[in-house]
């Protein structure tokens, strides 16, 4: 069984629309914050220091499902691993609950690139050991 990295969410009126329910867009912004607090605090690799890393890590494809709406208030739960690591990419699934319900999925892939010629480079060995407990292969 693979590891989850949980984190709560409450949902403020910033990240609502005039109608109280979630805007989209916030959700992005929502999740890159937990992407940060997975390598600070799953992995152990504070997101500041990677500008001084091997490697710039971006999102290169996401796709999202949105089955229900979160309102102002809300209290949710975020829970993210990792469903493929291939040679220079890595593919986070997050799923954000409320209560036992499921509201929002998101599939995001990220890539290593180097950050002198901005061309994908091999995932660090070390980073790679760190990610592989949160590894939960998906058949596509």
């Amino acid at each position: 069984m693979p590891e989850i990295f949980v984190k709560p969410c409450l949902i403020r009126f910033a990240h609502c629309d005039p109608a109280g329910i979630v805007f989209h867009p916030n959700f992005y912004v929502m999740f890159n914050g937990l992407v940060e607090d997975w390598f600070r605090e799953g992995l152990g690799l504070p997101w500041e220091n990677m500008s001084q890393a091997e490697v710039l890590i971006p999102v290169v494809s996401i796709h999202s499902d949105f089955m229900k709406p979160f309102h102002i208030g809300d209290k949710g739960e975020m829970r993210l691993w990792l469903s493929h690591i291939g040679t220079s990419s890595f593919t986070v699934r997050i799923e954000f609950y409320k209560g036992q319900e499921l509201h929002v999925t998101t599939t995001e892939t990220m890539v290593c690139i180097d950050p002198d010629n901005r061309k994908s480079t091999p995932i660090p060995a070390a980073l790679r050991q760190k990610m592989l407990p949160y590894l939960k292969e998906e058949k596509a």
